[in-house]
């Protein structure tokens, strides 16, 4: 299964131009502050640039958004594609296969340069965040990708009611989510230390997690 193709050339500070360190830091700024919080007079200090270099690139604080999110969604984007064609080519694909397709991108990320945020923090950040307008940036980044893990959902949990299978999808989407936003201080509390966790290894293991549960109940409410 894929991981996101993210990584970026090592290069100094210097030899990077303006935008790319103000996407950089605007990335690095959001994960530290949230949407709400960071404000383009940070994130220009954090990439050691003038505020002017805003201007000269994107119309304003929205404008800079999306391409920061389009950049660490669409790697993320594009692997989970790339993971959930290689399934959908088994004429009956297994829940724990679709969920391993879904959660590799996301939990074992490709490391970029020192300097840069990593893609999944980007994204399970963004999608947490309760900005309206960030939202409004998100919403469309995840939509093509969340259709077709409905779509698997109804066919590997076939019956379910509406609401049941809403409540599948908010067990599947929450379980990535957690490790990546709250995962580091839950590890600290028992005693482990999160850059030391295996993600490949975790992402199969929370999709055979998940898919036993979920069919443990699929199994019981339809009674097969």
């Amino acid at each position: 299964m894929h991981a996101p193709n993210i990584v970026l050339e090592s290069t100094t500070a210097a030899s990077r131009s303006s935008k790319e360190r103000f996407i950089e830091a605007a990335a690095s700024e959001f994960i530290a502050a949230g949407y709400d919080g960071c404000t383009i007079r940070a994130i220009a200090a954090r990439a050691g640039t003038s505020i002017a270099s805003l201007s000269r690139n994107w119309t304003g604080k929205r404008h800079l958004f999306e391409d920061v999110f389009g950049h660490h969604f669409g790697a993320i984007n594009d692997a989970q594609n790339r993971n959930l064609d290689a399934v959908s080519a088994a004429e009956a694909p297994a829940l724990v296969d679709v969920l391993f397709a879904f959660y590799r991108p996301v939990l074992a990320p490709v490391r970029q340069d020192g300097t840069a945020p990593a893609s999944h923090h980007v994204y399970c950040k963004a999608l947490s965040d309760p900005s309206e307008e960030a939202k409004e940036i998100v919403r469309p980044l995840v939509a093509d990708v969340r259709v077709r893990m409905i779509g698997f959902a109804r066919q590997c949990l076939p019956g379910l009611s509406e609401q049941e299978l809403f409540l599948a999808m908010t067990v599947i989407n929450g379980t990535y989510i957690y490790p990546q936003i709250q995962g580091a201080r839950l590890a600290s509390v028992m005693g482990l230390k999160n850059e030391d966790m295996d993600w490949d290894r975790a992402a199969l293991s929370l999709a055979q997690m998940v898919a036993g549960g979920l069919a443990s109940f699929h199994g019981t409410r339809i009674g097969q």
